[in-house]
């Protein structure tokens, strides 16, 4: 098992030299990701943040049989060219792309109960490959977090993650099955300047973290690289911009926020559903 600190896996890159000058010129972002997990309060386990997803995918009958047939969750609704996968309380859907046109993919993690990590991870291998990061680990630890990661690819080249939140007091009984990938913790959301970014998005929806690569609390995170990062765990896809919509469990006015010269529009949308 490879202990990691989340922030050190998101800080590699293919060369040294490209790191030492990424470091330099963002000291301070730096020590405010590194300092994230220990100033944020943890949410209710029950909480959910993000609602929805709506991403871009090509493969839409491929990504179909994956998410209903081989991982078994629901289907929220289907058309030609839109699937939307129920992922406990928080549904996805995927748009339809012709891979000509582009290729988009997306890093989204789903939060499961802290008590059946090693259950998840056999269940999910049986299921697809596992994806590795270079020295060949298939799960990892992130100690700042206290909570272990198990990654997948889907048809479309998004990056998935289940992960145990060993903070959270959501264990539950019984082996695990579809019904315990709880919602959608994660939505990772590129750009050029991911300290203005998270700055921002802090601020409009009074989250924690804000500046940091990491805005939100273990309920629901923006992860927010700077564009060409090495995704984790295999470090072989740069994290690229992409279009997304995301609505936020709000039981304040609905309020919506878009990125400035990004293709990304953040919304709430009332109360978090039952």
């Amino acid at each position: 098992m490879k202990n990691l600190n989340r922030r050190d896996c998101l800080n590699r890159t293919a060369a040294i030299a490209s790191l030492l000058a990424w470091h330099s010129a963002n000291l301070a972002f730096g020590k405010s990701c590194l300092n994230m997990a220990e100033v944020s309060s943890e949410p209710d386990a029950g909480k959910v943040r993000f609602t929805s997803l709506r991403l871009q995918a090509t493969r839409l009958d491929e990504m179909r049989s994956f998410y209903h047939r081989t991982l078994g969750l629901p289907v929220e609704s289907d058309s030609a060219n839109s699937l939307s996968i129920r992922c406990g309380k928080t549904v996805i859907e995927f748009q339809g792309v012709s891979e000509e046109s582009s290729r988009p993919y997306y890093h989204f993690a789903f939060n499961i109960p802290e008590n059946k990590f090693m259950e998840a991870k056999a269940w999910l291998a049986k299921r697809c490959a596992l994806l590795k990061d270079p020295t060949g680990a298939d799960e990892l630890f992130f100690s700042k977090w206290n909570a272990h990661a198990v990654y997948f690819a889907d048809p479309a080249g998004n990056i998935g993650e289940l992960i145990a939140r060993h903070t959270l007091a959501n264990a539950s009984a019984g082996a695990f099955y579809e019904g315990d990938i709880l919602y959608a913790s994660e939505i990772g959301l590129v750009s050029h300047d991911p300290k203005t970014f998270g700055t921002q998005l802090g601020t409009h929806f009074g989250l924690p973290g804000g500046g940091s690569m990491f805005v939100g609390d273990p309920s629901g995170y923006f992860v927010l690289p700077p564009v060409d990062r090495l995704w984790i765990p295999e470090e072989k896809k740069k994290a690229a911009i992409f279009p997304a919509e995301v609505t936020l469990a709000s039981e304040t006015p609905i309020t919506e926020y878009r990125a400035r010269d990004l293709p990304y529009v953040i919304r709430t949308a009332g109360k978090e559903p039952k």
